[in-house]
């Protein structure tokens, strides 16, 4: 065989291992230490008279071993096996250093009981693996809910042009538009940890889609100044999707179970304990953040009447129909609850004293078109008297908030009924 056709055969990697095993022992290797891969490549190097075999040992043939030219050719394809064996080791290493890091992060993540805190613990730790500014979740759902995570320096920075940013990311993940979508802020995080990259705080953008029940359902997207995201980087944050995707599934399925203790039974809405449970922390993220809240509360005008005339199955009906019609009066991030009986609550966040009479004349005109059993005189119409406050400085907590409210329910049906008074 010619050098070069020596040549040929060390580009297999196969080859190249093998030859540099047997150069690696001059007077020959027992064939009980070669695997049985390796044996049937010795009868090839055999068969082509580059090794031969005496005495039970496997050898490179002498004429090769000894040619400057030929061992020169074998070492040098050895040593790029050993080159290529080192990179797979440390890939290896990597890879097994970040499924470690998978399996604790998954592990730390398990305890969350809500999405937001979910994705807020997922960014916080995973900060210190992947460097970023800004790390941002958002679900598709009606609207979209977007969680985001930043850095304590950038207090200001949701604003317009980072939604226009994640829209235009989102876009290129999903065949549909999100142009019109309204964005709805879930949650507004600034306690990531530091680090020296400065710049831009969304010049470089990496992002991964979180699949659940195999749809998109939303995704990932770290941004930072600086210098761009690593393919590794990539792949961290495309393996850390799969893991939320699994506590995204459980999360939900826990609320699932939640909602049916959360829900009245006769109207499919939010009951008390629900209502008592989200208006602690819509009143705290309005002063966090300083924007508006406001509440409603009403009832139906004269409800004893139609139970007493039509009975309690009717009332019943009239409940039903009475929640299906005020519900396509709110926006869906509106809480709509029924306190008891014939009496129920909305908390209307980001909405100002002004916005929430708006809504009140809406919701009053749709009751009065309500009726029940057809056409005629004998149909059940129904009429609602809403008092309504918005959260001031005066308020100090929810109590202060749903008196003022139920004030104002009094005076509107004291002055009249089917009305609102704020």
């Amino acid at each position: 065989m010619t050098v070069e056709s020596l040549a040929t055969l060390v580009e297999n990697d196969a080859f190249a291992r093998l030859l540099r095993i047997l150069l690696a022992a001059p007077e020959g290797v027992k064939r009980e230490f070669l695997t049985p891969g390796e044996l049937a490549l010795v009868e090839e190097l055999i068969r082509r008279g580059v090794a031969h075999e005496g005495a039970g040992l496997v050898s490179v043939d002498p004429r090769y071993s000894a040619d400057p030219a030929v061992v020169a050719l074998l070492r040098d394809a050895a040593d790029r096996c050993v080159s290529e064996v080192e990179r797979l080791r440390i890939d290896h290493e990597e890879l097994a250093g970040l499924l470690g890091f998978l399996r604790e992060l998954y592990q730390a993540l398990t305890g969350c009981r809500t999405i937001a805190e979910l994705f807020r613990s997922t960014f916080r730790r995973v900060a210190g693996t992947v460097p970023f500014d800004v790390g941002c979740a958002v679900m598709l759902e009606q609207n979209l809910d977007m969680y985001v995570s930043k850095l304590p320096r950038h207090e200001e920075l949701v604003s317009d042009r980072l939604v226009e940013a994640v829209r235009k990311a989102l876009g290129a993940q999903v065949s549909a538009s999100f142009a019109s979508t309204d964005v709805i802020i879930r949650g507004d995080f600034s306690d990531l940890p530091e680090h020296d990259l400065s710049g831009d705080p969304i010049e470089h953008q990496v992002q991964a889609v979180l699949l659940l029940e195999n749809r998109i359902a939303g995704a990932l997207l770290l941004y930072r100044s600086g210098r761009p995201f690593s393919s590794q980087e990539q792949r961290i944050l495309e393996l850390l999707a799969n893991q939320i995707a699994i506590l995204l599934g459980n999360i939900r399925a826990n609320e699932q179970i939640q909602n049916l203790a959360d829900t009245d039974d006769l109207t499919g809405i939010w009951n008390k304990r629900a209502f008592r449970r989200q208006l602690p922390s819509e009143i705290e993220r309005a002063r966090t953040y300083g924007i508006a809240l406001s509440l409603m509360l009403f009832d139906i005008d004269d409800f004893k009447g139609v139970n007493d005339r039509y009975g309690h199955m009717m009332g019943d009906v009239l409940l039903s129909e009475l929640c299906g019609t005020v519900r396509e009066t709110l926006r869906p991030p509106d809480l709509f609850a029924r306190f008891g009986g014939d009496e129920f609550a909305v908390i209307l966040p980001h909405t100002d004293l002004l916005g929430a009479r708006s809504v009140a004349e809406r919701m009053i005109k749709r009751v009065r078109e309500l009726q029940i059993g057809g056409p005629d005189e004998s149909a059940i119409r129904c009429t609602i008297s809403i008092g309504i406050a918005s959260l001031d400085g005066s308020d100090k907590g929810p109590s202060e908030l749903l008196a003022r409210a139920d004030q104002r329910l009094y005076e509107a049906k004291r002055i009249g009924k089917d009305r609102f008074s704020l």
